[in-house]
């Protein structure tokens, strides 16, 4: 325990010493905050000078900015990691007692429960849950929290060092176009997209229907790309 403890302690050291990663822990609140508060000014601005309100495209905003949380938490753990491996730790830490099992788990549990945490605040101050139960809910967040060590796991597997990292996390980001093509195309050719976790997402959120299909379909995925990250991770790591 009290190896976990002081690894939860170096954790918050580093974030200090890096502005990018403060700004990047708290980031979340700020997309929370931009939901509530801009969207609604933002269309009443359309609205009396475009006479084009915007309130039928709030639900894919939320969906949109919803799995970037989880993006961002994952980016800060990743980048500390990549910091630890730079200076040898992750090496060191796989042959103490917490070995190298016990350090991952630690780099993947916290920042998935903070982002679980925060996508069931969001979920529920933007209504973008209101047409799902409550397992629906949990589960969803649960999934989506998922992208955060994928981010880990793809920063640490694929990333050389902390400036590569920060340009594979900018185009982690491209993943969020499955959702904005989804959403405003149509056509069957769209199945072509479900490779992309987040497709399943946008799909359970705002089709209005098989809603425990893609959350199912969600979750297999999602479990497949953290299994082949993981392996690649710890063959690079073995």
């Amino acid at each position: 325990m009290t190896s976990y403890i002081r690894l939860v302690k170096n954790d918050w050291k580093i974030i200090g010493r890096d502005p990018m990663l403060i700004i990047a822990y708290f980031a979340p609140l700020l997309i929370l905050c931009l939901a509530l508060f801009l969207f609604p000014i933002v269309s009443k601005i359309t609205t009396q000078y475009l006479n084009f309100p915007l309130e039928e495209y709030f639900p894919f905003g939320y969906t949109f900015f919803l799995p970037l949380v989880s993006m961002l938490i994952g980016m800060v753990y990743g980048f500390i990691l990549l910091d630890e491996r730079d200076a040898g730790l992750v090496s060191y830490i796989a042959v103490t007692p917490l070995g190298k099992l016990g350090y991952l788990s630690v780099r993947m549990i916290i920042p998935t429960f903070i982002s679980f945490t925060y996508n069931i605040v969001y979920i529920l101050l933007t209504g973008l849950g209101k047409t799902l139960n409550p397992f629906e809910i949990l589960a969803l967040s649960a999934i989506i929290a998922s992208e955060a060590p994928i981010m880990i796991l793809f920063l640490g597997a694929f990333a050389n060092d902390k400036v590569a990292g920060i340009a594979m996390s900018k185009g982690f980001g491209i993943l969020l176009l499955a959702i904005v093509i989804d959403y405003f195309f149509k056509g069957s050719w769209r199945w072509f997209l479900s490779i992309v976790p987040l497709w399943w997402i946008e799909r359970a959120f705002l089709l209005g229907k098989n809603t425990v299909w893609y959350l199912s379909g969600a979750a297999v995925i999602h479990v497949l790309y953290l299994l082949l990250l993981y392996r690649k991770f710890n063959k690079r790591f073995g």
